[in-house]
């Protein structure tokens, strides 16, 4: 570690809209509305953190609006340097939400855009804060600066997170936790629809990361003068601050983020793919915690289909017809072969299934597209998979692991991660993704499955070890 006298300290970034505990919400507009059929009334709008974030205004009732002159909808403007249009959904008592509202010319060039994020976890990062306050200095290794695709982007995180965060999680709330910045690393300008682009990239990219939905929010975007020339609110789409458990980027890596971040941010913006890697990390966060473990493992099942459609068919491995006459679960093991992921199913990790998989003398890939079948048509469900304890949860950890790995092995990722199977290990216990470890790496091309209908006997060689 460096001495404190050859650390370089940086200047945190200024959140635009400042810092709140968690729960309270943050004022972004005081004044008059427009656009009621009654006139101008005064009013705020405010975002909200509670276990469901989101834009809520208000205004000051007259006598008159009583008489049901606030419609169900209408486009308010609010007064400000720069005036804001959005649609108002009215709910009762002068007050409603609305799901976000612009300012600002869209087409006017920015050379900077600062955002606040809402429930990034404590990291480590690769730079060092200072701030002088009236009770002393602070200091910490709060700053991440990471260049990517020809952006810089640096993320702040706020000096008193972890008791904010400790807080959030016990209340189940949100919270602003840090401030970035984007520009172009050549300090070229760049358009509102490039900047609204990369904040979407690392919004899906980083709730992928840390298996929940975190999201940029509040984005101001200045002009070469310094001036703001564009600004949007919006009500994100956004986990509780609490952590998942089940994330696989340690974020106290901040080489790991950085690589995450480069291969993510070009494969969402390659225009090729349609959306195709976004919606399958969008899948992979969902599969991570949402509703029962049943709902986890079809959660998963479509990222899988999806990853093997890709890489079969868009790749040109396979036409469309010997896709569909190609079983699920040898493609499923062709893609696992190809990363140098293991389709042996560990007993120590998952005892349950490797006991189910060695009766049934199958495979990993197997039992999970076996598994998933069962639920979608329940015809053996209670003996095949609610008759062995814990098999279910297994299944869904299985299927995790999975999707984590081959999607990071789509996306060209090269670093470390926390393996899901892995329950008796420690916080950042990191591994190589078995691509990059010489030990499982795949010493040449993997033989495409085969094609055709038929059944086919089990081989020995895919019985379970232990």
């Amino acid at each position: 570690m460096k001495p404190t006298d050859e650390i370089t300290f940086n200047t945190p970034l200024t959140a635009p809209h400042g810092w709140n505990a968690p729960g309270e919400p943050v004022t972004l507009y005081t004044g008059a509305f427009s656009g009621f059929p009654g006139g101008v009334r005064q009013g705020k709008v405010e975002l909200t953190f509670g276990v469901k974030p989101g834009l809520k205004w208000s205004v000051e009732l007259r006598d008159e609006d009583y008489l049901g002159l606030l419609p169900d909808h209408a486009v308010a403007t609010v007064g400000r340097t720069l005036p804001a249009k959005f649609m108002a959904s009215h709910r009762r008592n002068g007050s409603g939400w609305t799901q976000s509202a612009e300012a600002g010319d869209p087409d006017t060039p920015l050379q900077r855009i600062v955002a606040q994020w809402m429930n990034l976890p404590l990291s480590v990062g690769n730079g060092h804060l200072e701030e002088k306050t009236a009770a002393g200095v602070r200091r910490s290794n709060g700053r991440s600066l990471i260049e990517v695709e020809g952006w810089t982007v640096t993320i702040d995180q706020r000096f008193d997170l972890s008791a904010v965060l400790r807080t959030a999680a016990d209340d189940t709330q949100s919270v602003l936790t840090h401030v970035m910045e984007l520009k172009r690393t050549d300090d070229k300008p760049f358009s509102v629809a490039e900047g609204r682009d990369l904040l979407e990239c690392l919004r899906v990219s980083l709730s992928f990361g840390f298996g929940r939905k975190v999201a940029p929010v509040l984005p101001v975007g200045y002009g070469a003068d310094g001036i703001v020339a564009w600004e949007q609110w919006f009500s994100p789409l956004v986990d509780s601050a609490r952590t998942s458990g089940m994330e696989w980027l340690f974020d106290a890596s901040p080489d790991d983020c950085a690589d995450l971040l480069s291969c993510a941010v070009r494969a969402l913006s390659d225009r090729s793919l349609m959306g195709t890697t976004r919606l399958q990390m969008a899948m992979a966060t969902q599969a991570v915690s949402t509703g029962f473990v049943e709902q986890r493992i079809l959660a998963a099942a479509p990222v899988l289909e999806s990853l093997a459609w890709s890489r079969l068919v868009l790749g040109g491995l396979m036409t469309r017809r010997q896709y569909r006459d190609c079983h699920a679960e040898d493609r499923l093991r062709y893609l696992l072969d190809s990363a140098g992921v293991p389709t042996t199913i560990d007993a120590a990790e998952l005892p349950a299934l490797a006991q189910y998989a060695a009766a049934k003398r199958i495979d990993g890939p197997t039992a999970v597209t076996r598994i998933r079948n069962h639920l979608v048509h329940p015809e053996v469900l209670a003996d095949d998979l609610y008759a062995h304890k814990g098999l279910a949860a297994e299944i869904w950890r299985l299927s995790l692991h999975y999707v984590t790995l081959l999607l990071l092995h789509s996306i060209g990722y090269r670093g470390s991660y926390q393996r899901h199977l892995k329950l008796d290990g420690w916080v950042g216990d990191t591994e190589a993704t078995p691509w990059t470890d010489p030990a499982t790496a795949p010493a040449g091309p993997i033989p495409l499955p085969t094609t055709g209908r038929r059944a086919h006997p089990r081989r020995a060689s895919q019985a379970p070890t232990s």
